[in-house]
């Protein structure tokens, strides 16, 4: 019997790399590598982000998925520094949340808060420097 969930999360995983590269992102499906996880896409270190998706099946506690969705973030990070050290400095960690009935686009884009607040301030900085320019 073929594991429900894990077709779902491959699925998903399929549909974002494949809406961001028809945006003109080279992104992909990422493959698997255990204990050195950088989460599910392939292509997206050079622009500054690990993204992983999480489809979502209709058994399960949603904030259960989104805590550990938020865990892999931090390992995935850990793993990055690990890896290759010093690259973690600007690299923020994403998951892209399947909303079932929705088009992909209209999926969920979940980070933690402090990483929200670095973008914030990231472009008050950016918007700063447009302006005095």
């Amino acid at each position: 019997m073929p594991n429900t969930a894990k077709a779902v999360g491959t699925a998903w995983e399929r549909r974002i790399a494949d809406y961001a590269a028809e945006r003109g992102l080279p992104w992909d499906r990422a493959p698997l590598r255990g204990v050195n996880d950088l989460l599910d896409l392939s292509g997206t270190l050079p622009d500054g982000w690990l993204v992983g998706g999480k489809g979502i099946t209709r058994k399960g506690n949603l904030a259960d998925r989104m805590s550990d969705a938020m865990n892999q973030c931090r390992t995935a990070m850990a793993n990055l520094r690990r890896i290759y050290p010093g690259a973690a400095g600007d690299v923020i960690p994403v998951q892209i949340i399947q909303r079932q009935g929705f088009p992909t686009g209209r999926a969920y884009a979940v980070m933690e808060y402090d990483e929200f607040l670095s973008l914030v301030l990231q472009r008050r900085e950016w918007r700063g420097r447009r302006e005095a320019g």
